[in-house]
């Protein structure tokens, strides 16, 4: 046994195990990121349904109670978003047509996305969850496969 190839499987071992919590940080980054989108959209129903707030107010609203993905986003802080570049313009297109129309079908319009967006972070989000915790599993054990090749 030599000390070079230890130190070589360790390093092996380190490398796999940092890029599965990579892979677990970016799933478990994207599925904060739609869970706060469904939140946002539960927020402006409630809010332009029952008090017809204006946008402008509702996003301060938000903003004063809620932290996370989502709302670095909205706030325009974040710069690297876990999301597909289709994906991501598909949440710009529908947050930017917010308050565009009258209340009664913006109200119609918020509803039916967030019937979309319940369903979304029941069945994905949890998927996104498992799956992080999967990768990372994994991961860990191709590094102590690697070690225990190389050692």
């Amino acid at each position: 046994m030599n000390l070079g190839t230890i130190f070589a499987g360790i390093c092996a071992f380190f490398s796999s195990a940092f890029v599965g919590l990579w892979i677990k940080k970016k799933l478990l980054r994207k599925a904060s990121f739609y869970e706060g989108y469904y939140d946002y959209l539960l927020f402006a129903t409630d809010k332009i349904g029952y008090e017809r707030m204006p946008i402008g107010e509702l996003n301060a609203n938000y903003f004063k109670r809620r932290t996370g993905e989502f709302v670095a986003f909205l706030k325009g802080e974040i710069t690297s978003i876990p999301l597909k570049e289709g994906e991501l313009t598909e949440v710009r297109s529908y947050l930017d047509s917010i308050g565009t129309t009258d209340a009664e079908t913006q109200i119609g319009s918020l509803s039916a996305k967030c019937a979309e967006m319940k369903r979304f972070t029941e069945t994905e989000c949890v998927k996104y969850r498992k799956d992080a915790s999967l990768y990372f599993k994994l991961s860990a054990l191709i590094g102590l496969a690697a070690l225990i090749l190389l050692a």
